[in-house]
């Protein structure tokens, strides 16, 4: 139980420390440099406005981006993410992290891709070495996570580990801040949970009782601790051994194919009681044929040797990428050193997987010098 009351959380210094925090590495962009010109005026009226009850998340900024996935973002001004910072770092980070399984791999200090992938592969060894290349993996996918997480059942899980009403209205009014769009819910074949009606606060939001904003910290915690019923069915009810979960993204692996067709029923009739329902990639394979996880590759060997490597889609992703950079820097749009800090991104992917060869190749596809020369020689003309 989050015992700390909303009194204690929202301070001038607690705001002041989190302001801090939203700041690093982005002191240069116009909204901190606009909000730090007027910085004790701001913090204090965002305090007076907070214990007032007069706060209100008023607008979401959305944008789209399309790596490595078309998605919509939504952002907030930067008061409302000070505040974010201090409801997530100081309250429900801490605790939500602390009652989540080492499988539950999203949003956790010390967590992240790359601790799910390597427990993974260290679960998968052992599992070869004691039952060969006879297993199955079960790859789930839930369809449309963010957008379609029901506001009612996230506020029932959220909200009875929250002791202090103040602070139980509060998170309520900013999970409530935003709904997913009722035409787009439309378009993914999922119903609104509400009436649709107008909100009475937010501009231009239309009310569904559907969706998590994907920009917000908060939804991060929200949407790694949701599926906390699902992680404890599979662990403890359906007591599959291997099991990695990173968002909506998780994997079981069996020796047996009928138990995982069990589980997997077992998975769909939860996920309907918590709104949600898997997409249309999840499937039931034999662990010979290898595993897409988290953007990497697993081959197994007929020896029963695991070899990693990027996926596909990373490769497609990287030759567009090589495009574009090409194209910039033959524009000066961008110079050498943001050619390389884009090289230097994907080489941290790279390096995870055995794939030295394929690294180097697609190296081959960034033609900077190439057209460093042409820009020189069309000078000299």
């Amino acid at each position: 139980m989050i015992k700390k009351s909303f009194d204690e959380i929202f301070t001038v210094e607690n705001l002041y420390n989190a302001h801090l925090r939203g700041r690093v590495a982005k002191r240069q962009k116009r909204p901190i440099v606009r909000y730090e010109l007027k910085l004790l005026e701001n913090i204090n009226e965002l305090y007076l406005d907070i214990t007032s009850g007069k706060y209100r998340i008023k607008k979401y900024n959305s944008f789209t981006v399309f790596e490595p996935k078309q998605r919509e973002i939504q952002t907030l001004r930067y008061s409302d993410r000070i505040v974010q910072h201090v409801i997530c770092d100081d309250v429900l980070a801490p605790y939500f992290t602390q009652h989540a399984i080492a499988d539950n791999c999203v949003c956790q200090i010390n967590k992240g891709t790359h601790y799910a992938l390597k427990r993974l592969e260290n679960n998968l060894r052992k599992f070869i070495r004691q039952n060969g290349l006879n297993g199955y993996v079960l790859k789930c996918d839930i369809h449309k996570y963010f957008p379609s997480i029901p506001h009612r059942q996230l506020k029932e899980l959220v909200l009875k580990h929250i002791k202090d009403k103040k602070l139980r209205d509060f998170i309520e009014m900013i999970i409530d801040s935003y709904h997913t769009n009722p035409t787009y819910l439309k378009d993914i074949q999922c119903e609104p949970t509400e009436k649709v009606r107008k909100h009475p606060s937010v501009q231009n939001m239309i009310i569904t009782g559907r969706g998590i904003p994907i920009g917000n910290q908060t939804s991060q915690i929200f949407g790694m601790f949701y599926l906390d019923k699902l992680d404890r069915m599979v662990k403890e009810k359906l007591q599959v051994k291997i099991y990695s979960r990173y968002m909506d993204d998780f994997v079981l692996v069996h020796k047996d194919k009928n138990y995982l067709k069990y589980a997997l029923n077992e998975i769909k009739n939860l996920l309907d009681k918590l709104g949600l329902k898997l997409n249309k990639k999840t499937q039931i394979f034999p662990i010979k044929n290898g595993l897409t996880y988290l953007g990497f590759r697993y081959q197994v060997s007929s020896s029963g040797k695991i070899i990693k490597k990027v996926s596909t889609k990373t490769v497609r992703r990287f030759c567009a990428k090589a495009r574009l950079l090409n194209r910039a820097y033959a524009d000066g749009i961008i110079d050498v050193e943001k050619v390389n800090e884009s090289l230097r991104a994907y080489h941290g992917h790279f390096k995870h997987a055995n794939c030295f060869k394929l690294e180097q190749n697609l190296l081959k596809r960034i033609k900077i010098e190439e057209i460093a020369k042409q820009k020189n020689k069309n000078v000299i003309k």
